[in-house]
């Protein structure tokens, strides 16, 4: 069915459209409407599955639409658009269902040209018949469920839903969690879809959401209509995933809180390794392909090198495990964001408010981690004396800048640091501004082949002595061309996300270089290029004085 997008007006009085203009409009809005919304919903009066063109026939023979077409003749032309558009999304308001796969779940081909209310209740036909009932109990006519509403032998459709479902579930008037495996006296965390990726974005993206328990019952009888509303419920939620209310309540997709993210989505599995990252595309708002028969660490890959590509973001660069083949400064699994190992010993007498437990088994425990490494990115008191005084340098405004084909010989020192570029991404080469610490020494301290963990004494220029823990041993340390760093990645969101690069002082500079931070440990390649050796623990940096700080100068590594 075509729509005609010009409509032609034509006087008639005080309404100021035809009678026959009116329909067009009626029509060309409720076209416009639908494409923002899921290709197909299932009618839940009579269960069958409706794409676009029988979705507006069903609208179009209503009653409402018959209401909708007298009551516009009497309205001015501003009156009448305003009353189309809100009667077309009234009608329109469709249900969600967010939910653990199980066997047995009908596709779309088990479901075309037929009602779902005729069929046996076996496997996932039960629940998606009561689904469809619970959303017309809720007034609503249309429903979505992603097992049997997109076409999945269609890979530009599968392409399309996942680009698309964080905002249909956004869209939605309401989505409703089924937890099959949670009875009316257990809690929510017993639920398997708490440990599973694409039900994060389920959990976030909608305004309204009410959980439901495995006999079709409301979680707890709760009296709210939208449990995003029910303090005792939230606050059950933010202990068993670990999100913030303010999150929950009101998420927004994009780039911000980057490492955040991905660390609410560490404890979480998909059946398919490569849809750990498929899932977080909407969280994020990147549109990327999808390439099933991919490598989990290649998507994975891809995911974060957008982030750092749009964003510079350095923090998802703080992890600790495996390396990913993608880049060396990528983690082969999502589940390296999930814990962060500390060191044994701290290099400085600040270890006190670093001393964290090294292997954090809850939500609140990674919490509090996050929150007290957050500190050593973050200015200490600002209104410190740090210097004779505090001159202001000027800098290049943001959109001066050329990032473009960076110089990797190209330094910056204390008083330029505000100006420096932000670190990208491209062609598996990452452009990473960093303040350089030449490696002096390395001794081996001792080693477990069976972990396998291997412990050395650093010492560098500029930081106090330290011990890192690293899965392999360094070989090969005599070659004259063996040479180590240990940076600290630099990014200017780091003087304060609100820092006014035009006007950054000395006195912020200063304070923020003089806390501890997460180091990564370089190795020289050929042709100036770097790559990063991956530690068992965090390590934890700390500056020797503010002399060496002085002296602090920011290199471009070229990082493979």
């Amino acid at each position: 069915m075509k729509f005609n997008s010009q409509v032609v007006m034509t006087s008639s009085g005080a309404s100021g459209v035809t009678h026959l203009d009116i329909e067009q409009v009626i029509r060309n809005t409720t076209f416009e409407i639908l494409k923002t919304m899921p290709t197909r919903l299932l009618y839940t009066p009579t269960g069958i599955l409706c794409n676009r063109d029988e979705q507006l026939s069903h609208f179009m023979k209503s009653e409402q639409y018959k209401r909708l077409v007298s009551q516009c003749r009497t309205y001015d032309r501003h009156q009448q658009m305003d009353r189309i558009y809100a009667d077309i999304s009234r009608h329109f308001q469709y249900v969600t269902l967010s939910h653990r796969w199980g066997k047995g779940e009908p596709s779309l081909r088990d479901i075309e040209g037929r009602t779902i209310y005729g069929v046996s209740i076996e496997g996932g036909f039960g629940k998606l018949q009561a689904f469809c009932r619970v959303a017309l109990e809720w007034n609503y006519l249309w429903a979505w469920s992603d097992t049997c509403c997109i076409d999945k032998h269609s890979s530009a459709e599968v392409q399309e839903t996942i680009g698309s479902m964080f905002a249909w579930y956004r869209q939605s008037a309401l989505t409703i969690v089924y937890l099959s495996d949670v009875a009316d006296t257990a809690s929510l965390g017993s639920s398997e879809w708490f440990g599973r990726g694409w039900t994060l974005q389920e959990l976030l993206a909608p305004r309204s959401l009410l959980f439901y328990t495995e006999d079709w019952s409301l979680y707890k009888n709760s009296p709210f209509s939208n449990h995003k509303t029910d303090v005792t419920l939230l606050a059950e939620l933010e202990r068993e995933t670990g999100i913030d209310r303010r999150f929950l309540t009101s998420f927004s997709p994009g780039l911000d809180d980057a490492r955040l993210r991905l660390q609410w989505a560490s404890l979480r599995r998909t059946t398919r390794p490569e849809d750990i990252a498929y899932s977080l595309f909407g969280i994020f708002n990147v549109h990327l392909p999808v390439m099933y028969g991919e490598s989990a660490e290649n998507a994975l890959g891809r995911l974060l090198a957008e982030i750092v590509s749009q964003s510079g973001d350095i923090l998802v660069l703080d992890w600790v495990g495996e390396p990913s083949p993608f880049h060396s400064c990528f983690p082969a699994h999502i589940t390296s964001y999930q814990m962060l190992r500390l060191p044994t010993s701290q290099p400085n007498a600040e270890e006190q408010c670093l001393a964290i437990n090294p292997q954090p088994t809850s939500f609140k425990a990674l919490r509090e981690l996050r929150g007290s490494l957050a500190t050593s990115h973050l200015p200490h008191s600002l209104g410190r004396s740090l210097l004779p005084s505090s001159i202001t340098h000027r800098i290049l405004p943001v959109h001066q800048r050329t990032p473009v084909s960076y110089a990797s010989s190209e330094v910056y020192d204390f008083h330029s640091l505000a100006r420096v570029p932000l670190p990208r991404f491209f062609n598996r080469l990452l452009t990473l501004p960093c303040i350089a610490y030449n490696v002096t020494s390395v001794q081996l301290k001792g080693a477990d082949p069976s972990t396998p963990s291997y412990m050395y004494n650093i010492v560098t220029s500029g930081l106090m002595p330290l011990e890192i823990a690293l899965p392999t041993k360094l070989e090969d340390l005599t070659r004259p061309q063996a040479v180590l760093h240990l940076v600290r990645p630099w990014h200017s969101k780091l003087l304060g996300p609100s820092a006014d690069l035009d006007a950054v002082t000395d006195q912020q500079i200063l304070s923020v270089l003089e806390t501890p931070f997460n180091a990564l440990l370089l190795t020289q390649l050929p042709h100036n290029e770097h790559k990063r050796i991956a530690s068992s623990t965090l390590i934890i940096a700390q500056p020797r004085n503010r002399a060496s700080i002085l002296k602090s100068k920011i290199r471009i590594f070229n990082v493979v």
